[in-house]
């Protein structure tokens, strides 16, 4: 017997409310159709949906997986794979599905008029706050910003590491001030492109590297040969990114 069947009647009370609900529903919104947010809540956010498909789009090559990685790493959001697909699907996108993954590199770098820090490698697991500020903040960031001076403010983003209290706590104690940073808006950061520009000169290397060795060499190689130009030229079109971020209301920028 189908669930369907066994369901009771409803009582000519019940019966009316449903009727009164889909008529208030119908003089409120002149639609009869179910309200935008109704039956199971969505795995991700409106703002989580656009930092998938922007980074998709930036990244062609990256698969449902590591997309769902970096949307974790970004906001704290874990989702499956099946819904960083669907949410591409929406808008027509389509993750690659890799067979194998032969072996990535979590790198840290930083950028500033006429200046850069050395590019580091994080190596043997994930990136936690205590090593953010035991491995990057202490040794690289805090004397970049002493050799900059008073003119300094960190520029990071609000990826779980980057906010622990422990990292809080040691930031204001070496009297770093921060900018604020608001959530799943990758098109403010304009390192976000000298990552793209690197990307692009390492997997245009030939021959291309064949190791994880070799990966991490061009990396390095590539990083320092980033001309000075186009990370000044990326950092003084911050106004115009700002501007235009505001008049699309924090949507997807061209």
């Amino acid at each position: 017997m189908s669930s369907m069947s066994q369901r009771s009647p409803l009582t000519n009370s019940e019966a009316w409310r449903v009727v009164g609900r889909i008529w208030n529903r119908f003089l409120e919104t002149e639609s009869a159709g179910r309200r935008p947010g109704q039956g199971r809540r969505r795995a991700t956010t409106s703002n989580e949906d656009r930092y998938l498909v922007l980074t998709a789009r930036r990244h062609q090559k990256m698969n449902a997986t590591l997309l769902q990685h970096h949307l974790r790493s970004a906001t704290g959001t874990t989702v499956s794979t099946q819904t960083v697909r669907n949410r591409l699907h929406g808008v027509g996108l389509y993750a690659r599905r890799s067979m194998i993954c032969r072996w990535g590199v979590l790198v840290y770098g930083g950028i500033s008029i006429d200046g850069r820090t050395d590019l580091y490698n994080i190596r043997d697991g994930p990136l936690t706050a205590r090593r953010y500020r035991d491995e990057i903040l202490r040794p690289i960031v805090i004397p970049y910003a002493a050799a900059i001076g008073d003119d300094f403010i960190l520029m990071d983003d609000n990826c779980r590491p980057h906010r622990a209290n422990l990292v809080e706590d040691f930031l204001f104690k070496e009297r770093i001030v921060r900018m604020e940073w608001p959530e799943c808006s990758p098109d403010m950061n304009p390192i976000e492109h000298v990552w793209d520009a690197l990307g692009r000169r390492v997997a245009g290397r030939q021959p291309p590297p064949q190791t994880l060795q070799e990966l991490e060499r061009a990396l390095l190689e590539e990083w320092d040969r980033i001309p000075h130009l186009v990370i000044n030229s990326l950092i003084d079109s911050m106004p115009q990114r700002c501007s235009t971020l505001l008049a699309v209301r924090g949507n997807h920028t061209p």
